[in-house]
């Protein structure tokens, strides 16, 4: 691939001095730094998140679900309460008097 850039009369000097020192022409020590670069930026990407998919999708979830609904709020909350109850209730039942709650 070819492309072309514009570097400043510095930068190009300094290119120059060093691909000179390793026998190579301008164009040929700017492709093999960039290759360089580039592999170096690979090799620092953060790696995909495990479940990203699963995450995007919760996310999204949690964004179409939420409300400023004092009414809807207060519903959610009682719904909360009651699952919470229910599996202590079912806790106690299947454990004894004697089993740790899941929900304090």
């Amino acid at each position: 691939m070819t492309v072309a850039i514009s570097l400043s009369a510095e930068t190009e000097r300094r290119l120059s001095t060093q691909a000179r020192r390793e026998g190579v022409d301008l164009a040929t020590l700017a492709a093999r730094l960039l290759e360089e670069e580039a592999k170096r930026l690979a090799a620092d990407a953060p790696a995909p998140r495990p479940n990203q998919a699963t995450l995007d999708l919760l996310a999204q979830w949690d964004q179409e679900d939420q409300t400023n609904d004092p009414q809807e709020i207060a519903r959610r909350e009682r719904e909360l309460r009651e699952f919470m109850e229910g599996m202590n209730r079912a806790r106690l039942e299947s454990e004894g008097p004697g089993a740790r709650t899941i929900y304090p």
